[in-house]
């Protein structure tokens, strides 16, 4: 696939810095505006800083900072030139909350030249978007430097006023990335932990920012800390190091481009989520032939644990269970099957010890006993139906091209890698490798135990999907992932990408009924919120993780069975951090709408006027007013024309499915 360009503009103009003049670059439409001082004509301790402003009011002031070998490169710096571009283009993806996507930004590319050793040049390149603000450091190729270390990578924010926030603290760089997020005002966030990104900031008139990265490559990903006496916060960018390392942060050949350090930027939380300047900010598609790529719905039978459904055969690593998932995704339309473990939780390679950690004799070319792979595969192809493995990384890493070659010879759809907990330079290097060589083997690629998506999708869309998300797997041990979290969510971690939260689920729990199982678990939320989660969140490859007979010939399946898993078009009605959320989501000419509430009952007003002029047909899967099982919904269908309202009634805990269709005369 190759990306198709329309009204393409691209105009560059360069030329010397003139002291005690302003640098001002302005968003296409004009609300955001970035500026930086006046350039200074001799090495000072003047750094290139900026100010983000937004419909002319102080939004974000920065300070740049880069360390290579123990030496800021910008303590002392001297701004040479600079260099200006507009750009305006439209591309295609296999899949994504939007399509196509378009890419408008004006960028100024400021050198630089430092009196450090042993680098002399750097760059950074600023580019402004309707949506936000991104910038990255850049080392150029220069005489007598070949490597570099990077030991810090000081930025610095300095957020005007006192935002609402919603941190991720991380005890250390050794995560999973699966919180729950605080609700504090900026002037009391905790000093000096580390802050998981993305993170949200909401002002009292609504206007909100986010700060995360996009684009990273061989380089190690970033955290926040924040910083400041009193009430006065500022935020500190901080690198995961290398493994055995504290100092050294980044190793790599000249020339090195850092991510994009980026800050979304909207009249609300929800203006964040329809963003695509993440994706924007990456390569273009580096896979030529797309055909073999096939989001959709996917099986996840260990969410069930040893659970025996009622069946005639033992539910187990056997050909009779894979059978049974495999004809239950014939006729249900869904793409693929997941192979995961054992009941008893040995993974379904050969290894001897129990668990998912790898043991010295873990061979992931290697079939357990009782698993006829080749059977399993000619039976899945008969029925049309992918297969996906399930695979810890450490085992991969060591075999990655002979268990990649082995899979294509098998047929595999495509892996979930689990268990990264890391996103150190080396392991963000292992997962592109991964991507790189399962675009070879025709390989489609869903992260666990992952940091957030960075927009890498674009480049290599065999990434189907990321986890780093405290999901609803965590009811098998818990009550943390309530509807709270659920809502919550959306608007933190979601504003990075794709987000695997183990959907479909379908034994909804009252709070004072519900108590975690690792075996045939349950949810907390009506049906209709978990319902809802395939509209509200963006989940390409998203479970259907409950047992065959949890969902035929109940209430909701219908809903599960129709809904599409890629878009055209994203929008965001309503919503408030933590609280509830609306989006709609287009598909072709129809359009499917999720709302969620927390524990507090609401009734929501949708205005149809997001839809062309016409009559439509609305399906609607809801909550029944009143009631106590959460697992009860009501089915109505109407029609309906622009100039109406939907009235939404949620129940606590609850939310709603429609699918909303031209009515057809």
């Amino acid at each position: 696939m190759k990306p198709a360009l329309s009204a393409l503009a691209c105009l560059v103009s360069a030329g010397a810095l003139q002291a005690n003049e302003p640098l001002v670059v302005s968003s296409p439409d004009g609300r955001i505006e970035l500026q930086i001082p006046a350039a200074h004509s001799s090495p000072q301790d003047h750094r290139p800083d900026f100010q983000i402003r937004f419909r002319g009011q102080a939004l974000l002031e920065g300070k740049l900072g880069l360390s290579v070998h123990g030496s800021n490169l910008l303590e002392k710096a001297v701004q040479k030139k600079s260099a200006r571009r507009r750009s305006d283009s439209t591309y295609r993806v296999p899949f994504g909350k939007s399509n196509p996507v378009r890419d408008q930004f004006n960028e100024m590319t400021l050198d630089i030249e430092t009196s450090a050793d042993p680098v002399r040049k750097i760059q950074v390149i600023f580019r402004v978007y309707d949506d936000g603000v991104a910038f990255r450091h850049v080392i150029p190729q220069q005489a007598g430097v070949e490597t570099v270390e990077i030991t810090d990578e000081p930025d610095r924010f300095q957020l005007v006023g006192n935002p609402q926030t919603w941190p991720l603290y991380r005890e250390n760089y050794t995560t999973s990335h699966e919180g729950l997020y605080a609700s504090e005002r900026l002037s009391t966030m905790a000093i000096n932990r580390l802050i998981d990104l993305p993170l949200l900031a909401e002002y009292d008139d609504g206007v909100s920012l986010a700060l995360t990265e996009a684009n990273l490559r061989n380089y190690a990903g970033m955290y926040l800390k924040a910083e400041g006496d009193g009430k006065q916060r500022r935020l500190r960018c901080d690198l995961s190091p290398l493994p055995g390392s504290k100092e050294v942060k980044v190793r790599a050949r000249l020339p090195l481009s850092s991510p994009w350090r980026v800050i979304l930027i909207g009249t609300s939380p929800g203006r964040l989520i329809e963003s695509n300047l993440i994706l924007n900010l990456n390569e273009p598609i580096a896979v030529a032939d797309t055909s073999w790529l096939k989001p959709g719905k996917t099986t996840w039978y260990w969410w069930n644990g040893p659970y025996q459904e009622p069946v005639d055969f033992t539910i187990g690593l056997n050909w009779e269970t894979m059978k049974h998932y495999i004809d239950f995704c014939d006729r249900n339309g869904i793409t693929s099957h997941s192979i995961m473990s054992t009941v008893d939780e040995f993974p379904w390679y050969h290894q001897s010890q129990n668990g998912y950690a790898p043991g010295p004799d873990s061979d992931i070319t290697k079939p357990r006993t009782g698993l006829d792979m080749e059977r399993v595969m000619a039976y899945a192809r008969s029925k049309n139906v992918g297969i996906r493995l399930w695979v810890h990384w450490k085992p991969l890493s060591e075999h990655l091209e002979d268990a990649f070659a082995q899979y294509e010879k098998w047929g595999v759809q495509g892996l979930m890698v689990d268990f990264l907990d890391r996103d150190d330079q080396e392991m963000v290097l292992f997962a592109e490798h991964v991507l790189q060589s399962a675009v070879r083997h025709h390989l489609q690629i869903h992260f666990h135990g992952v940091w957030k998506p960075t927009g890498l999708q674009r480049t290599y869309p065999n990434l189907m999907n990321h986890e780093g998300v405290l999901n609803l797997e965590y009811l098998k041990w818990g009550d943390e992932c309530a509807p709270p979290h659920n809502v919550t969510v959306a608007f933190t971690r979601m504003l990075a990408g794709p987000m695997d939260y183990h959907l479909g689920g379908f034994r909804s729990a009252n709070r004072d009924q519900f108590k975690p199982t690792v075996f045939k678990p349950s949810v907390l939320g009506t049906r209709c919120h978990h319902l809802a989660m395939y509209v509200v969140f963006e989940n390409p490859m998203p479970m259907v993780c409950d047992a065959p007979t949890a969902y035929e010939g109940q209430p909701g399946f219908d809903f599960i069975r129709q809904v599409p898993t890629t878009w055209d078009e994203t929008r965001v009605l309503n919503g408030k951090v933590g609280n509830y959320i609306v989006v709609a989501r287009r598909k072709g000419a129809d359009w499917y709408l999720g709302a969620m509430t927390d524990w507090t009952p609401r009734v929501l007003e949708v205005p149809l006027n997001f839809l062309a002029r016409g009559r439509y047909s609305v399906d609607a899967w809801a909550d029944v007013a009143g009631s106590e099982d959460p697992n009860r919904l009501g089915f109505n269908k109407r029609t309906v024309n622009t100039t109406e309202k939907l009235e939404l009634r949620l129940n606590s805990g609850g939310g709603q499915a429609i699918c909303i269709r031209p009515a057809r005369e």
